[in-house]
């Protein structure tokens, strides 16, 4: 059987629309357009993401490769902690001197420990990369203490056990009584838990490297079903007004499965389309970078040369977040200075 492969170009597409869709969700303003409306509250982005990275995670987590788990955590941690970190000197910094900030106060070193504990106070996004690290530590350390059946057994068993969380309702009643922050951070934990296994059992068995055939029609069914996922509510919805968090469940899941699916069977790795490969590595490779800095960029340009919040904006917005990526990378002292941008 062959190995998962370190690189997919039709993932690293999928990765650079799924960017964009970050920039357009947090920066794009609702409107009483019902397509922008309905596009702004379906958050699939997320869960494709997450299984994307679990997918590629696996191979590491059976193998038990060390080294290739500590440059994983490096990856996370590295710009988890700087970005805010840098928001709280500058912000507070801005305010002493000007009287004018991001926040227009000051902020206090118990927000920035929160902040930097639970991934959501004032830099609130970086619950994503919270749970990356989160669910990644949990998978090294019992990979380390179990043989990789077992291992297998026991995270799927935490996966069932985060779906009866959600839709029983029991989400909200273990973790409402905690500060916001720990609530809404351990609310987001038993949503994309699920997430991460469905990529380790797809990866586990190597799947989309086993189509060898009628690889068109699988990606038009695989269409097929994220449109009506995306624009039906097929499985059972549970929201409980005042509540950021809620579930990412079934639906969500599988529409990050077919499109993983749809786009890992686009075979541009096997044809001769140079310009494009080359455009798609330029783009994504600073997706990270796009992540960390695009709510930075969305309030300065907001606030301060008052850019409208369309979908014109939203594509200067990307643009920007990528230029300072490029330009923070190229200007980096070190291989970890890097890490912040790439």
């Amino acid at each position: 059987m062959k190995t998962v492969p370190n690189k997919n170009y039709g993932l690293e597409l999928l990765r650079m629309i799924l960017c964009f869709w970050v920039v357009l969700f947090h920066c794009l303003k609702i409107s009483n357009n019902n397509i922008i409306l309905n596009f702004k509250r379906k958050m699939f982005h997320v869960p494709s993401f997450f299984f994307i990275s679990f997918y590629f995670l696996f191979p590491i987590i059976r193998s038990k490769n060390t080294k290739k788990m500590i440059i994983r955590l490096e990856r996370l941690l590295i710009p988890y902690l700087f970005w805010p970190l840098i928001t709280y000197v500058v912000n507070n910094l801005l305010f002493l001197y000007y009287k004018k900030s991001r926040f227009n106060r000051l902020l206090t070193l118990n927000e920035l420990i929160e902040q930097l504990v639970t991934g959501r106070i004032f830099y609130i996004h970086f619950w994503f990369l919270f749970n990356l690290l989160l669910i990644s530590i949990l998978f090294f350390i019992l990979s380390f203490f179990f043989e990789i059946k077992n291992f297998l057994k026991i995270v799927q068993a935490i996966g069932i056990i985060s779906y009866f969380l959600q839709y029983s309702t029991y989400i909200y009643i273990f973790f409402d009584n905690y500060k916001d922050c720990i609530s809404h951070s351990l609310g987001h934990f038993v949503e994309t838990f699920p997430i991460a296994i469905s990529a380790f059992i797809i990866s586990k068995y190597n799947i989309p490297n086993r189509i060898t055939s009628k690889r068109y029609t699988i990606i038009f069914y695989c269409i097929l079903g994220n449109y009506f996922i995306y624009n039906y509510k097929i499985f059972m919805e549970i929201k409980i007004y005042g509540h950021r968090y809620n579930y990412n469940g079934f639906d969500k899941n599988i529409f990050a499965i077919l499109s993983f699916f749809a786009f890992y069977l686009i075979p541009i790795d096997n044809i001769q389309l140079n310009k494009l490969k080359i455009f798609i590595n330029i783009v994504t490779k600073y997706t990270q970078g796009i992540y960390c800095l695009h709510i930075i960029v969305f309030h300065f340009a907001t606030s301060i040369i008052h850019l409208k919040r369309t979908f014109n904006g939203c594509l200067i917005i990307y643009i920007i977040s990528y230029l300072l990526s490029f330009i923070g990378e190229k200007i980096s002292f070190n291989s970890k200075a890097k890490l912040l941008f790439i």
